[in-house]
């Protein structure tokens, strides 16, 4: 019917409908705006963060700069924070480009310009790690420059300490006092200069020297209280001496009696003396060959000591031992009972300190009497020698003197 209103259009057109529609596209706008900023800020960006302990970070390093390795843009500053101690950077590095980091890198705080923003920068060291810089790593910054402004606040603090009228005295009365000395201050100038050419090839052997001279001024600063007290106990000692210097006369007229004496004594026996060195050179060339021998016996004894005390006392009151009747031992005959000793080598320890359990020794073959498996005897000897003839008459087969 051509009166009739479509209800939709009738909504629309009123006040309502105008509203909203309103409301609508403001908060459209206001989430493009918020998307697009969010997008700028790198909102959507996934980032990996590296902390960064910095002395300071300088006057012109604000969020946002920019972190760097050889050149290339990695990042960004996250955050900064500062402390009594220093300042510690939250860095906002791309994951994929955290593999051109090295994790033993160090970082410095650099500038573009001399009024220019700060930066970020990692530097590669001369042998880089195989293993790159991982996200939540700590990297300590050694560098960070110094600003123009800095510069001008020391220097300025340095002028505010000075005192004008002084100043003008000292450099005035420097002005006279080198008026008309020209000349003689130009030779000063050149025969300093001679002195610096002749000293300029010596240079590193004086830093050296300087170096030791700083080690050594350390060693001494660390042994002087030792030293004092060296000094003050010389100081005691000394007075000692001098309280005490009669008898200490005495004794040195006692050691020159008894060096006379005993010069005597050298003298007539100095072949005698030289004959025995000469006789003992071998014996003693022998046991410091045969020295090691010791250090084996006694590290095996010592392994034993715990199985030595369970025997003897350690498992019960008193030893156990088993005791049996032998026949008695062959009595000693001449020449078959004299020892032999024929070895050489040096000492074996093989077997005594390293022993597997389990394993047996490498049988040592020897030239001597020595060594031979124990076979007891089986039979008894009647008559045998008595001890008296052993003592008194002597051994069987050699005649009495």
């Amino acid at each position: 019917m051509a009166g009739t209103k479509n209800p939709q259009v009738s909504r629309l057109d009123s006040p309502l409908g105008l509203k909203l529609a309103g409301l609508a596209m403001v908060l459209g706008l206001v989430a493009v705006v918020a998307v697009a900023l969010t997008m700028f800020v790198g909102g959507f960006t996934s980032t990996a963060t590296v902390l960064v302990q910095a002395p300071r970070s300088g006057l012109v390093l604000d969020p946002d700069a920019k972190v760097k390795v050889r050149g290339v843009e990695i990042g960004t500053v996250a955050q900064i924070d500062q402390s009594g101690d220093g300042a510690t950077l939250k860095l906002a590095l791309d994951p994929d480009k955290l593999k051109l980091v090295p994790a033993n890198a160090t970082v410095d705080i650099r500038s573009t310009t001399v009024f220019g923003a700060k930066y970020v920068n990692f530097q590669i060291p001369d042998e880089p790690s195989a293993e790159s810089l991982r996200a939540g790593a700590t990297v300590v910054a050694d560098h960070v420059t110094v600003e123009f402004n800095t510069l001008f606040q020391q220097l300025s603090d340095i002028l505010a300490e000075l005192e004008p009228q002084k100043l003008n005295a000292t450099l005035a009365a420097l002005g006279q006092a080198l008026q008309g000395r020209g000349e003689t201050l130009g030779q000063l100038m050149a025969d300093l200069d001679g002195y610096l050419r002749e000293m300029n090839p010596t240079l590193p052997t004086l830093r050296a020297d300087m170096r030791t001279a700083a080690e050594v001024s350390h060693l001494y600063a660390d042994t002087t209280g030792d030293l004092l007290r060296t000094v003050d106990n010389a100081i005691v000692t000394s007075a000692t001496l001098v309280d005490e210097q009669a008898s200490l006369d005495d004794v040195l007229a006692n050691l020159i009696g008894l060096a006379d004496t005993t010069g005597a004594v050298l003298r007539e026996n100095e072949q005698n003396l030289g004959t025995a060195l000469d006789l003992l050179r071998p014996t003693v060339q022998l046991l410091e060959e045969y020295a090691p021998g010791v250090h084996c016996m006694v590290n095996a004894v010592a392994q034993l000591l715990p199985l030595g005390e369970a025997v003897f006392g350690g498992m019960q009151p008193g030893v156990a031992m088993n005791t049996n009747f032998m026949f008695g031992a062959e009595p000693y005959s001449y020449p078959d009972s004299l020892p032999k000793v024929n070895a050489t080598g040096g000492p074996r320890c093989e077997g005594l300190v390293d022993r597997v359990p389990g394993s047996h020794v490498n049988y040592l073959v020897t030239d001597t009497s020595q060594g031979m498996p124990y076979v007891p005897s089986m039979e008894t000897k009647f008559n045998g020698p008595k001890v008296f003839q052993l003592l008194l008459g002597g051994l069987p087969g050699v005649s009495a003197p």
